[in-house]
């Protein structure tokens, strides 16, 4: 089934609740290819983003004045990702919760999910986190009384 398989615009009956997410694909699923000026748009906002993130885990003092010119570009920054990347999901006519990515190099749009696609889910079945998960609730409980 193809996102573009439902449509948004309908009605939903009174008392009806849409998830977007019971829509969402699986990691990786190519939604469509993205135009050569998207993929372009696309690596410049890429590339910003990463400088301004070596910028953040820089460990350097900043003046008042530097502090409010670092600001207002990171404000830009977020200001000109949201126009692109809301101009792309409206022509893909799929829900702002998702989170896709263009291959910058390659040119499809693709969906990334808030999962590693790497790690099989079948082998943490044989694992009881819960046991682990109490154990360490009652290590801190211990530790605050």
């Amino acid at each position: 089934m193809r996102h573009d398989d439902y449509e948004f615009d309908e009605e939903v009956e009174e008392g009806e609740l849409f998830n977007v997410y019971d829509i969402l694909p699986p990691d990786g699923t190519i939604l469509e290819m993205a135009t050569a000026e998207e993929m372009v748009r696309a690596a410049e906002l890429e590339a910003t983003h990463n400088a301004l993130e070596r910028i953040q885990d820089s460990n350097f003092q900043l003046s008042g004045v530097t502090f409010k010119e670092l600001l207002a570009e990171f404000e830009r920054y977020e200001q000109e990702s949201m126009e692109f990347w809301t101009g792309v999901y409206s022509r893909l006519r799929i829900p702002w919760a998702w989170t896709i990515r263009i291959d910058v190099a390659n040119g499809p749009i693709h969906v990334v999910n808030d999962r590693d696609i790497f790690i099989d889910e079948a082998d943490f079945e044989e694992y009881d986190f819960e046991e682990y998960a109490d154990d360490d609730y009652e290590d801190e409980n211990k530790d605050n009384q």
